[in-house]
């Protein structure tokens, strides 16, 4: 592409990336209505509330500041765009919750809430890969991946970005070293001495009986939350499209469903 036609390209990019603030400038007025309808409601509101809308808000502004950036060629910021985003759509779901309980005028503002969010969250995700470019899927060689002899990483069967993984770590709270399970929602320890079968299991590539194993512990009561028990396969955060459940301001759970369509539980 010539360079004229490249400058212009990202002319008109920068031209599209500043007019999202109009979306945002409708998200912020509306974050604006649900702060005023908790401070004034009769109800019983926790202050966190009000913090939780207010992340909604800061979340997508964090965003939108970063594609400002790659737009301008400054940095590449997009993983971290992407981290904001994901926040962001957390704090929806749980400010949603909350305002479903508080009467018909914050179920009417949950609506507008949801409504101005999409349509932040589409225009500045669209940017991200319309600046970043999609992501070439390509699939991994090996389903299990020996780091070291104390770390083993387990890749995402579309695109092989990391999905989960094991590791041997010092715990900074005693000192002692743990196996850890790092995955998509949580991490979680068990003792060293699990480190020889998981770690055997995974040079098997047996990653259904690693799922039970952990499975079976206090720990991991679902289960490894990258995994697809019916794909027998690892998915990353983006192709388990997960997603995160309130219930009236509380934490509910996590779901994940694979590119088949197999859902379940993944963190309870």
């Amino acid at each position: 592409m010539p360079r004229k036609k490249k400058v212009k390209a990202k002319d008109k990019a920068r031209e599209r990336v500043w007019k999202i603030r109009d979306s945002i400038q409708k998200l912020e007025d509306v974050k604006d209505k649900i702060i005023e309808f908790l401070n004034t409601t009769d109800e019983s509101i926790d202050e966190a509330w009000i913090t939780d809308v207010k992340e909604v808000y800061f979340s997508i502004v964090s965003a939108w500041e970063l594609l400002k950036g790659i737009s301008d060629d400054r940095t590449h910021y997009d993983k971290s765009a992407w981290s904001y985003l994901i926040l962001a759509k957390s704090r929806l779901e749980q400010s949603s919750s909350e305002l479903k309980i508080t009467g018909k005028d914050g179920i009417k503002l949950e609506s507008e809430l949801r409504a101005t969010f999409e349509v932040c969250w589409e225009q500045i995700s669209t940017e991200l890969e319309n600046l970043v470019g999609k992501e070439e899927h390509k699939a991994p060689t090996q389903r299990v991946i020996k780091y070291s002899d104390e770390e083993y990483h387990l890749p995402c069967a579309i695109c092989g970005e990391v999905g989960a993984g094991f590791k041997i770590g010092v715990s900074s709270i005693d000192g002692k070293k743990y196996l850890y399970y790092i995955g998509l929602t949580t991490t979680a320890s068990f003792s060293l001495k699990d480190a020889k079968k998981v770690f055997s299991l995974l040079e098997e590539d047996k990653l259904a009986e690693v799922h039970d194993f952990a499975h079976e512990s206090p720990a991991l009561e679902e289960g490894m939350d990258a995994y697809c028990p019916k794909c027998d396969k690892i998915y990353c955060y983006n192709h388990y499209n997960v997603e995160e459940k309130w219930d009236e301001g509380w934490y509910d759970c996590h779901y994940g469903t694979c590119p088949l369509g197999h859902r379940r539980i993944i963190l309870d």
